[in-house]
């Protein structure tokens, strides 16, 4: 996402600047500062603060996909919760096909939500190579 179109704070500064400001004092002031159990806790509240940022960045694609999902394999009235949900229900209850697009649709899926959580994960960049030559 570009930052032309991230949101801004009040004072203009980008939630992903934010994100990355205290990450960046965790990391370099703070961590080194600590030792045992609050330097683990340390990293993994940069960890945290990682997810949110990507979050940010790939939750709107991410969003468009589930929806665009939901309006090609859900009835217009698809009961409540999110897409996602919407379509878990419908797939277990055996009313979507697991065809070969349904399951295009969970591998991009797949990519998206790995690149959030963990976007250095090995997996996911062989699944990605994999997958994506495939197509």
């Amino acid at each position: 996402m570009s930052q032309a179109n991230e949101q801004t704070t009040a004072s203009d500064v980008t939630i992903s600047e934010l994100l990355g400001a205290v990450k960046g004092f965790l990391m370099d002031s703070a961590l080194p500062a600590l030792s045992g159990r609050d330097q683990f806790n340390a990293r993994v509240a940069a960890n945290v603060l990682g997810i949110i940022d990507r979050e940010q960045q790939v939750g709107p694609e991410l969003a468009a996909l589930d929806a665009a999902a939901a309006q090609q394999w859900l009835p217009g009235d698809s009961g409540s919760g999110t897409a996602l949900q919407q379509l878990s229900r419908a797939l277990a209850a055996r009313e979507i096909d697991a065809d070969t697009d349904f399951f295009e649709y969970l591998k991009q899926r797949q990519l998206l939500v790995a690149a959030i959580n963990n976007p250095r994960y090995a997996s996911r960049k062989v699944a990605e190579e994999r997958w994506r030559s495939e197509s």
